[in-house]
């Protein structure tokens, strides 16, 4: 087989651009397999992390260069990473077994407008007008969805309301882990902070008695395709097209996530969308792209993608 190496640059860019299109695929349907298994939240997060765990550790260990880079400073990093993500985690999974995939992608969707308030420090420049007011569309366009929802099957008020402090604790973790990529490597950030979170999760699901053996015949095939398709086969793919092809328009593909969970949730768990809803969720996609397009390419690069692993578990 011949390797990326040797291969043309064409032919790089279009492997490249299907790869982030299959990352969009199950980072969307991700979100309708959390629904679809009959466990709890913290049940679904904690297998999806300690599957992931131990591939994580062999991988690391099999890297000399990585196993250097574990020291102090890793650790103290991968316990505010860890934390950060064990909080969203356990808001994202709650959240899609208390109400609607679709309200749970479209409140995701609105990570770039919540990022865009900190564009002064992360991206060195304020926002413009343009961008508040795009941003105040798509916060608009998901009251539109929330209010089209009361009553739906599936639907709570306090799941959309986990689903809102998802949506900032989302926020918190992609901005600290911004920063401690500064310096500290992907890898050993990714191994330290999901074990971090694994044994938070852990520690929750033991002090709260939850019944780990809950999962049934099929929903252990589910639990495991959620750690190695979405979890880990997703962020590999995703981090090994970035180089190969523009990250502008890779960003730009991201924003698809929330647009392919809404339709899996339609056809796998029979979530309809009412009137009200589609136009409030076409309202909040478009101006959340409008956000995104209205800023410079580095920024806009930055927001895209925290859209999309907002819906990436």
């Amino acid at each position: 087989m011949i390797g990326c190496a040797v291969m043309p640059t064409e032919s790089r860019e279009r492997l490249a651009l299907l790869a982030i299109a299959v990352v969009v695929v199950i980072w969307g349907c991700s979100n309708v397999m959390i629904k679809a298994v009959p466990v709890t939240g913290l049940v679904a997060s904690f297998y999806r992390l300690w599957f992931s765990i131990p591939l994580l550790w062999v991988i690391a260990l099999a890297r000399p260069q990585t196993r250097a880079r574990l020291d102090g400073a890793w650790l103290r990093a991968a316990v505010v990473g860890g934390s950060l993500f064990a909080l969203h985690q356990v808001l994202f999974f709650s959240a899609l077994k208390h109400t609607t995939v679709a309200n749970v992608a479209l409140i995701g969707a609105l990570q770039p407008p919540l990022v865009l308030l900190a564009a002064r420090r992360w991206f060195g420049e304020a926002a413009t007008r343009s961008a508040l007011g795009w941003s105040l569309m798509a916060v608009a366009g998901t009251l539109l969805v929330i209010v089209g929802a009361a009553g739906l099957p599936g639907w709570s008020l306090g799941g959309d309301a986990l689903a809102t402090a998802n949506l900032f604790a989302f926020t918190a973790y992609f901005l600290a882990s911004k920063r401690i990529r500064d310096h500290v490597g992907a890898v050993e950030y990714l191994l330290g902070l999901t074990t971090v979170a694994g044994l938070i999760i852990l520690v929750l699901c033991v002090a709260s008695g939850q019944d780990l053996g809950s999962p049934r015949r099929w929903d252990w095939a589910v639990l495991v395709c959620l750690a190695v398709l979405p979890g880990t086969l997703g962020h590999f793919l995703a981090n090994w097209a970035h180089p190969h092809t523009s990250a502008f328009v890779v960003s730009i593909m991201f924003l698809a996530v929330p647009v392919v969970a809404c339709v899996g949730a339609a056809v796998f768990l029979g979530e309809l969308l009412r009137p009200l809803q589609l136009a409030g969720a076409a309202l909040t996609l478009v101006a959340v792209t409008l956000v995104v397009l209205s800023q410079p390419r580095r920024a806009a690069e930055e927001l895209a993608e925290s859209a999309a692993q907002t819906d990436a578990p």
